[in-house]
């Protein structure tokens, strides 16, 4: 089903019987934002107004649907298409849905351990956050395959590359590794840059890895949009290095205890962000 299509003719159909979209809105006890949302093939009307809406347009409701007039013999053809169609839409809208709720338990999770008090299994929140996330990741893929995205592989590209470089700003700051260093007061917390030799001076290599992993994934991603066409060996190289500079980050809380702030959680977000826009992109290109 082209909504699009379909919110055309709408706007066709509306402005040949002189309604505005407030009055024809109004008729169906609607707002009329959602006659935009409709016309602007944002949006499909509910099955409720389907029947009314059509009725006032002069149309059958398969007509509606289809975005043109049919004649007789296609009538038939056209409305079981449709009702397909629909169906499939309705499955994909749900689908949509419940990629978002995970996306945002996600999230929740995984900043849960900034709000709370950090002891206990709290401090573990965030484990079942990202398996999260990249479980909706995994749905959103899937739904995907044999579909093309809307947004450029490029373009893809680019998002990622802006992702990576706010990452790596972040990692440069020395706000984003984390120590814990014992006192008579109780453990006593220092940030560094993630490129600080102190971490390291500490046997806490994690944080110079992930940043030695993101300045090269940046590069390599920058390369690949460069010579886009010949770079599918690049491509893959900047992925890995994402998807490794990540992997590794998220093992810091597991090994040094405390070694997590919201700064460090931003570049975790940022990293994943690129992992997940680089994975489409290859997908497509593939």
């Amino acid at each position: 089903m082209d909504t699009e299509k379909t919110g055309r003719f709408i706007a066709a159909l509306r402005k040949e019987a002189g309604y505005t979209q407030k009055e024809l809105a109004n008729r169906l006890s609607v707002t009329d934002k959602a006659v935009s949302r409709w016309e602007t093939g944002k949006g499909l009307p509910e099955p409720s107004l389907l029947r009314p809406l059509a009725e006032l347009l002069g149309v059958s409701v398969g007509e509606l649907l289809s975005g043109e007039r049919l004649a007789d013999g296609e009538v038939k053809e056209q409305t079981d298409a449709v009702i397909l169609d629909a169906l499939r839409y309705s499955g994909r809208t749900a689908a949509r849905a419940v990629n978002g709720l995970l996306i945002f338990l996600g999230v929740v999770l995984l900043a849960a351990p900034l709000y709370t008090t950090n002891i206990g299994p709290s401090r573990w929140l965030w484990i079942p956050g990202v398996l999260i996330l990249l479980w909706a990741v995994f749905r959103i893929l899937r739904g995907r395959r044999g579909k093309r995205l809307r947004l450029p592989d490029r373009t893809l590209y680019g998002i990622s590359i802006l992702s990576e470089t706010l990452a790596l700003i972040l990692e440069i700051l020395p706000v984003g590794a984390v120590m814990a260093f014992a006192s008579p007061d109780g453990p006593r917390f220092s940030t560094f840059s993630f490129f600080s030799l102190v971490p390291v001076g500490y046997a806490n290599f994690i944080p110079f890895l992930t940043g030695i992993l993101t300045a090269l994934a940046l590069l390599l991603s920058v390369l690949s949009v460069l010579k886009w066409e010949t770079s599918p060996r690049k491509r893959n190289a900047a992925f890995l290095s994402v998807l490794f500079a990540a992997v590794l980050f998220l093992l810091s809380p597991l090994v040094f205890a405390g070694s997590m702030n919201g700064f460090s959680y931003a570049v975790l977000a940022l990293l994943l962000l690129s992992m997940i826009l680089q994975a489409v992109a290859n997908r497509k290109a593939a």
